[in-house]
């Protein structure tokens, strides 16, 4: 839409944005020039796409695998009953193009693939799953394209901007720099249906900040929310001179091991497994398996059975540890089905 006239019906349409002070049909062209990338349609993504869809943009594409489902109503507001079984990609897309009709909406029902970055300006990271964060953070690092990031779960939430390209580059790496899986859940930890309304609303008027200039985006910066409290603190964050991009991990999963096999070789007349437990200090503290030891403790490049509480963290550190090239095991279950079998456990040592 640069250097074309803005439609009476776009233009009435973003008649109170052009309003703002030092906006006006500057911003209305720049936003409607923009192209941007949504990757979840959920709690995250039905609030950015609600203000997104009014926004005059040039196109939107909408990367969502799910369905709808009973459970998402309470806080996934583009859906109704009548769309539970379908897919929320395609539905969140109806949303948007009546709003819009002179906007292009492209839904599609599928996983995020760092391909889904070409030919866009900004990407939003509303998916709230640190394994597609990694992706996406990798892929607009490779395009030199910005994204927007938030968080929700429980009653805490979190948005901030990365850009590997700024003129101070800051990303997802940054702020964890570690190789974490999603350990949460909004379906085990619940989620305050509104608090998702709030973050994704800080979220979309990030895509105006970087697109239109409207206010300063988030870049280096964290924004918390405490909704115990509805408190808001801001935490800078910049590029430390060790910060490194975690090296890409293997797609396959890592080989398991169940407890009573690990059991059996710990106590046979063999050589023992080296055994590492991933878990925090607190709950290192609780006591582990016997002979384990922490990562930092790791010498050589050994196998490893990899220990975590459930699984989940041992999964995400094995997956890393075989693309640098070491023979990793996850004890299935974790340490909870290790003892749950009657199994010992040890001070670490």
């Amino acid at each position: 839409m640069t250097g074309e006239a803005v439609s009476a019906a776009r233009r009435r349409l973003t008649s109170r944005t052009a309003a703002l002070d030092g906006a006006g049909d500057r911003a209305v062209r720049a936003l409607g020039a923009a192209r941007v990338l949504v990757v979840g349609a959920g709690g995250l993504g039905a609030p950015v796409l609600t203000y997104l869809a009014g926004s005059g943009l040039r196109r939107v594409t909408i990367v969502d695998h799910d369905v709808v489902d009973v459970s998402n109503l309470a806080r996934q507001t583009l859906f109704a009953a009548a769309d539970v079984g379908r897919p929320k990609a395609e539905c969140a897309a109806e949303r948007v193009r009546g709003v819009d009709a002179e906007l292009e909406v492209v839904a599609l029902a599928e996983p995020f693939r760092p391909d889904h970055v070409a030919g866009h300006d900004v990407v939003v990271d509303a998916a709230d799953s640190v394994e597609v964060t990694r992706a996406i953070s990798d892929a607009c690092a490779s395009a030199g394209v910005p994204f927007v990031w938030g968080t929700v779960l429980g009653l805490d939430g979190q948005v901030s901007v990365f850009h590997d390209a700024a003129a101070d580059p800051v990303d997802f790496h940054d702020l964890h720099p570690d190789a974490l899986p999603d350990e949460g859940s909004c379906a085990l930890d619940g989620v305050l249906p509104a608090l998702c309304g709030a973050v994704g609303s800080v979220m979309a008027a990030q895509v105006t900040a970087l697109v239109a200039g409207i206010g300063e985006p988030l870049l280096g910066r964290v924004l918390t929310v405490d909704a115990r409290r509805w408190r808001w603190t801001e935490s800078p964050l910049r590029r430390g001179p060790s910060s490194r991009r975690p090296r890409p991990t293997v797609d396959d999963a890592p080989p398991r091991i169940a407890p009573a096999a690990l059991a059996h070789l710990l106590g046979g007349p063999g050589d023992r497994p080296v055994l590492v437990d991933v878990r925090t200090p607190e709950e290192l503290a609780t006591g582990v398996v016997p002979g384990s030891v922490r990562p930092d403790d790791l010498h050589g490049d050994d196998p490893v059975v990899v220990v975590c509480a459930s699984g989940a963290r041992a999964t995400a550190w094995a997956r890393v540890a075989r693309a640098e090239g070491r023979a990793a095991t996850v004890l299935d279950g974790g340490i909870e089905a290790w003892r749950r079998e009657g199994n010992p456990t040890t001070p670490l040592a």
